[in-house]
């Protein structure tokens, strides 16, 4: 027979090994990261915790991140992507062995036969199908290796994700604490000028003050009241902003989202060991990730240059009839080697070949320009934070300056010493630096919230990054 001296010969090549051809994929050597700002006092090189928020020390901020870990659409999305490249990766490599089905077939056929007229006949089957690949050159092989790598740069999607989220959180926590405070700042300021503009009423009906104090002291309340509905908006979006990214509808955090107190992040920032920050990286990694990918694919287009070799074959029961189909003479198995090469088809091969490796290069191109764009926002978020604490610290001594001299200018002022374009100008000069200050204090922490997004999100190494139980996201 034929059959059984190819079986062996194919029998003895899959055993005695496989040619995995395409390019092995190496990682690439890219130097540790050297931050020139991070050496300010304003940062320690010790690891910072894994929620790095509780930093805060504000329980509302720790029940948001928290629950937008949980619920957010974008968390659920990317954890979603991570259970499809599990499942596609689970088939690439379910193909490296033999696909086996079982079925039952049965066919009744009228044709002409010589002699005989149309005759009618029954053919039934009843086993077992199956088909492999042998992968003799590895394009089995690379497929399974690419959707690892895909597999690989989906999880690593899913923790940029989750850091992304915990920061678009905090950040516009801070801007929304913030901008509560300006309105609380502006509130405060017409308080006063209220009682100035009383004061200058009861100055004019008594003769001792002029029509132009009434006029400038009233324009001046009608400015600071046409700031105060912008402000309540821009209050307003960022409540339903901050509802919206913990997966709730606009409105419903209302509540918890009432004024406080939100101090500015007052101690060194500890930042750990920079000189890791491309291995923290999440998007990094993933870029990586997919270069590896993108490498095996290399591979898979290479391996269509060679012959695929395939065994196909039955094993059960063939009859002419239902009733006896299973009766033991009925026995029956096949075993149909096979051979396909696009041999006249090169030109369709090398050019595919070519395009898997364009987009290689793409691949790696877009993977130095992800370590670049993580310099710089590192770089950026250390430098901008360092100058946020110098400015409040200006900001703060300009706040008390603006208010003592609004005070003297009003006692000066009811002291008939003073004018009233002095106090004007002085309650002008204190409503602008106490605005300044609320967002300088908002400002510093949200600087805080950027140089923990540039660094990865996440502190401690051994701590796993996937803070929140997430369906699939473990396996």
């Amino acid at each position: 027979m034929v059959i059984r001296p190819l079986v062996i010969a194919v029998a003895s090549v899959v055993l005695a090994g496989c040619v995995t051809v395409g390019p092995d994929y190496v990682a690439p050597q890219t130097a540790p990261a050297t931050l020139q700002h991070a050496g300010s006092v304003d940062y320690v090189a010790d690891h910072p915790v894994a929620a790095w928020w509780s930093q805060f020390d504000d329980p509302v901020l720790d029940q948001l991140v928290r629950e937008s870990l949980l619920a957010n659409a974008d968390v659920r999305i990317a954890v979603s992507r991570v259970d499809e490249a599990r499942a596609v990766f689970s088939e690439r490599r379910w193909d490296l062995a033999p696909h086996v089905t079982a079925g039952v077939e049965g066919t009744r056929t009228k044709q002409p036969v010589e002699g005989q007229g149309r005759v009618e006949t029954d053919s039934y089957s009843a086993g077992f199908d199956a088909a492999w690949e042998l992968d003799l050159f590895g394009r089995v092989r690379r497929s399974a290796e690419a959707a690892h790598a895909d597999l690989q740069a989906q999880r690593n999607d899913l923790q940029a994700m989750q850091v992304t989220v915990a920061a678009e959180v905090a950040r516009n926590y801070f801007e929304l604490r913030g901008t509560q405070k300006r309105l609380d700042v502006a509130r405060r300021i017409l308080v006063s000028l209220g009682e100035t503009q009383r004061l200058t009423e009861s100055r004019f009906d008594l003769g001792a003050g002029s029509q132009l104090e009434v006029q400038s002291s009233l324009a001046r309340v009608k400015a600071v009241e046409a700031e105060v509905p912008l402000l309540e908006t821009a209050e307003g979006q960022s409540r339903h902003r901050l509802a919206v990214l913990v997966g709730k509808r606009p409105g419903e955090l209302d509540a918890l989202l009432a004024p406080r107190e939100a101090p500015a992040f007052a101690k060194a920032l500890p930042i750990g060991d920079t000189t890791e920050l491309l291995r923290q990286r999440p998007d990094v990694r993933a870029a990586e990730r997919r270069l590896a990918a993108a490498t095996a694919r290399v591979g898979v287009a290479t391996a269509d240059l060679f012959p695929r070799v395939s065994l196909r074959g039955f094993v059960g029961f063939l009859s002419g009839g239902w009733g006896n189909l299973f009766n033991g003479d009925n026995r029956a198995w096949q075993v149909t080697p096979s051979i396909s090469w696009a041999a006249f088809d090169m030109g369709s091969v090398r050019a595919r070949l070519r395009a898997s490796e364009a987009q290689a290069d793409g691949v790696a191109a877009q993977y130095e320009k992800t370590v670049l764009g993580a310099l710089e926002d590192t770089e950026n978020a250390l430098l901008s934070y360092a100058k946020q604490q110098a400015q409040l610290k200006f900001r703060l001594e300009q706040s008390v300056a603006a208010r003592r001299a609004a005070e003297l200018a009003e006692v000066r002022y009811r002291a008939g010493s003073s004018d009233f374009l002095t106090l004007l100008d002085a309650q002008r000069t204190q409503l602008a630096a106490d605005d300044a200050l609320a967002q300088a204090e908002a400002g510093v922490n949200v600087g805080v919230v950027a140089i923990y997004k540039s660094l990865g999100g996440w502190g401690e190494q051994d701590v796993a990054p996937v803070l929140v139980v997430l369906p699939g996201a473990g396996r």
